[in-house]
């Protein structure tokens, strides 16, 4: 064996991720963990319009004794009566995302679910053909060789420029 094959490392870095994934794969809350996640990223699809704006998963409590997991869904007063009626149609819902009988039941704490940040209806106009601006984009982009790429050059400097002078950006 030469001196070369002796310094040779024996082992390879590893993604940080596969090392976690390996050592955190007998934990039993690992796998709860990752449906909470999940459920919380595919909620609004999951539950639907019923649910989706006036309940939100805080975490999964896990089974204890003869008592099944619960789902601990975050909801104000008003709406904690709705839940209340209609949870075994959410249990459904969220047992068919998570597979099987994952959850038995669902408790609700009070509180407000998040809300989404609120997102413009509609992008802004973009500049007018005639504005000076956009006629000065024009006269620039006529040097392109390319008359599709410059009207699409066009029409994104116009949207952008629009955009700029909405005043509420």
């Amino acid at each position: 064996m030469s001196d070369e094959d002796k310094r040779k490392p024996k082992f390879r870095p590893q993604p940080i991720a596969r090392m976690l994934d390996a050592y955190l794969s007998g934990h039993p809350g690992a796998r709860k963990a990752r449906g909470l996640a999940a459920l919380r990223r595919d909620w609004a699809d999951i539950v639907g319009p019923d649910f989706k704006d006036i309940a939100w998963p805080e975490r999964i409590d896990p089974p204890r004794g003869r008592r099944p997991a619960e789902l601990c869904v975050r909801a104000t007063a008003g709406t904690a009566v709705l839940l209340q009626h209609d949870g075994p149609r959410l249990v459904a819902r969220v047992n068919d995302y998570l597979g099987a009988a994952a959850i038995g039941g669902i408790r609700i704490v009070p509180g407000a679910p998040p809300r989404p940040a609120a997102r413009p209806d509609r992008a802004p106009p973009p500049l007018a053909e005639d504005d000076p601006r956009a006629l000065a984009l024009a006269a620039r982009a006529e040097r392109i060789g390319s008359d599709p790429l410059a009207a699409a050059l066009v029409r994104l400097g116009r949207a952008v420029a629009g955009a700029r002078e909405t005043p509420d950006r």
